[in-house]
């Protein structure tokens, strides 16, 4: 659940902190235990908490072998919570528990260590302990509290993260009677949807349309899951996701009468995990829509599940092409690599005019396909592939490559002597120019500043296309001579002047004192594209989905997002390298129109290894 809901949560949460009957008003024990333990309930009853806790924890130390010493442990743990020592009263309720499996008092412990876990914002392990609470309760006052508490976390929260196999633990009337506090609040949070699928076998007394007032409830509570890696190696990127998504619900919340709620789930990284969890999340009625996974394989795995489920799924980093047509409800943010070579491609025919390409790419999967894309979409406008050289990802000395590229152009072995002109005179095979109308060259940044100097030195001439790898200060700082004019794409370039980037940012900073970067803005991006197709009118994952479907040069936090065919984001923003920078250059109307048509944005077969 989103966390920084919680505020709103906790202030309607003061029912919860009216004091429970105490389970023993007086004890039998000692004079002097008995006038201590008087003392201690006297304070509670003052208000005076942090010295009631003290006494309870002195008469729990000097008298651990009394009869009621779990009542001492119990108390003090009580007025820990009383003081808003949460945590505290978290480590106290959780000891009792653990050491005290006989206690008349364990139902009141669950209690409070739920209202404990509830307002440190923890729904879900709340949920569980009331659950328990009501399961061994046997004091009417208890019971109400227990269920009015249930009752006033759903209506806020907006849902209830409890499974159909716990409450089948309960008696049928527990359980039905539990289930009706639980439907109230749903139905009132604006989520019947969940209430009714939580009322199932209980409809004789649980009657979800009553509660409505037999009208038909405008949906107010929109579930959002976020299936991302929290924890692992992966971690770091998660969060950077999930951070900017929270900001994004809590704009929501401030500006519509309803109300995004983010889950978070943990997928680990694996992408058997995130198939699973989507898996179970396309079966619950309760869930809305889900924001992740992260990867490329996670993202493939987790289409496939959905294929026959209509969940509408916004992936925002993953960018290999292919898995938004695994299923119909799947949206990818993130341009693909094949995208990045097709532009490529294009920007080579329409503005530059070129006739001619040679390309010198890395091994690396996506890099190869990138080449094998820019390669099928240059042919395919009327260009020549002049020649396709590939490197080992950790190679250093380019020379061979080069050199091999140079020598199909000029048609000479690059081992001979080169007659220059008729004066005699020569040229060694390396200093001799040889010209290409372009040269595309997938790689990193590491990549290039070894690569282009090297092409400089060999003097193989035509314009440099890139690819995102170059989008780092590490090649802008080669100098011009170098990179001269270079061009590449990139998604990955934090664009600031966006309304919505500058508003994010703004928010961003005041909450996390950095700026954000490129997986915070697709996280606010996600939420943010949800948000307005709720407001424009969506009401169910299937409006959703059209909704979305029809986004077109929308202008986010992380940059444009115009959806394809197949839901994949066709917007490639181009750069050109110039004075140390990278400025954005505006594609024309006849990039644009070929980018967006179908044929060009298909997706290639991979180059085959060498």
């Amino acid at each position: 659940m989103d966390l920084h809901c919680w505020r709103v949560i906790l202030l309607a949460a003061i029912c919860l902190l009216v004091p429970v009957m105490a389970p023993a008003a007086t004890i039998d024990d000692n004079p002097d235990v008995v006038s201590d333990y008087t003392k201690g309930q006297r304070l509670m009853r003052e208000g005076d908490f942090a010295q009631a806790a003290r006494v309870f924890e002195q008469l729990a130390g000097l008298h651990s072998d009394s009869k009621n010493v779990d009542l001492f442990i119990f108390q003090r743990a009580k007025a820990k919570y009383y003081a808003r020592e949460y945590a505290d009263a978290q480590a106290g309720f959780t000891y009792f528990l653990d050491r005290f499996t006989g206690s008349e008092f364990r139902a009141h412990a669950f209690f409070f260590l739920g209202n404990t876990l509830y307002l440190k914002a923890q729904l879900k392990p709340a949920l569980d302990n009331w659950l328990s609470a009501w399961r061994l309760s046997n004091d009417k006052r208890l019971d109400r509290l227990v269920l009015a508490s249930v009752r006033e976390s759903a209506e806020q929260a907006g849902q209830v993260p409890i499974s159909r196999g716990q409450l089948s633990m309960l008696s049928a009337d527990r359980r039905c009677e539990l289930v009706a506090a639980l439907a109230r609040g749903l139905v009132d949070a604006g989520n019947p949807e969940q209430a009714g699928a939580l009322a199932r076998g209980c409809e004789s007394i649980v009657n979800v349309s009553d509660m409505a007032g037999g009208k038909e409830r405008r949906k107010k509570f929109w579930e959002v899951a976020v299936v991302l890696p929290f924890t692992g190696e992966l971690a770091d990127y998660g969060n950077d996701i999930y951070s900017g998504a929270v900001i994004a619900a809590e704009f929501f919340r401030n500006e519509q009468d309803k109300r995004i709620s983010l889950t978070p789930y943990d997928t680990k990284g694996d992408p058997i995990e995130a198939a699973r969890i989507v898996h179970e999340l396309a079966e619950q009625a309760g869930t809305d829509a889900v924001i992740g996974p992260l990867t490329s394989e996670e993202a493939a795995v987790a289409s496939a599940v959905l294929s026959c489920a209509n969940l509408p799924m916004l992936v925002p980093a993953a960018s290999e092409a292919g898995f938004t047509e695994l299923a119909a409800g799947v949206f990818q943010m993130s341009a693909s690599v094949e995208l990045q070579g097709i532009r490529m491609a294009e920007y080579a025919a329409f503005e530059l005019s070129a006739d001619s390409a040679a390309v010198i790419t890395p091994t690396s999967p996506d890099e190869l396909r990138m080449s094998r894309a820019f390669v099928d979409r240059f042919e395919q406008l009327g260009g020549e592939m002049v020649a396709v050289e590939y490197y080992r990802p950790r190679d250093r000395d380019f020379g061979p490559y080069v050199r091999d590229v140079k020598g199909i152009i000029i048609g000479q072995e690059p081992d001979s002597t080169f007659f220059i002109n008729a004066k005699g005179d020569t040229l060694e095979f390396d200093g001799v120019p040889a010209h290409v109308d372009c040269l595309f060259l997938p790689g990193s940044a590491s990549q290039m500043r070894l690569l282009l100097p090297q092409i400089q030195f060999y003097n193989l001439q035509g314009a440099l296309l890139g690819s995102d790898g170059w989008g780092d200060q590490v090649v802008y700082k080669l100098g011009d001579e170098i990179t001269r004019d270079a061009v590449f794409p990139s998604t990955f370039l934090v664009s600031p002047n966006t309304a919505e980037a500058l508003r994010f940012g703004a928010a961003y900073d005041s909450r996390y004192a950095e700026q954000p970067g490129r997986l915070a803005n697709l996280g606010y991006d996600a939420v943010t594209l949800i948000g307005q197709a709720i407001a424009g009118g969506a009401n169910s994952r299937a409006t959703l989905i059209d909704a979305l479907s029809r986004t077109q040069a929308w202008a986010g936090a992380a940059g444009m997002i115009t959806f394809g065919e197949h839901r994949e984001n066709l917007q490639m923003p181009l750069y050109r390298i110039s004075d140390g920078q990278a400025m954005p250059i505006e594609p024309t109307s006849e990039e644009m129109t070929s980018q967006h048509s179908p044929e060009a944005v298909s997706s290639p077969e991979p180059l085959s290894s060498p």
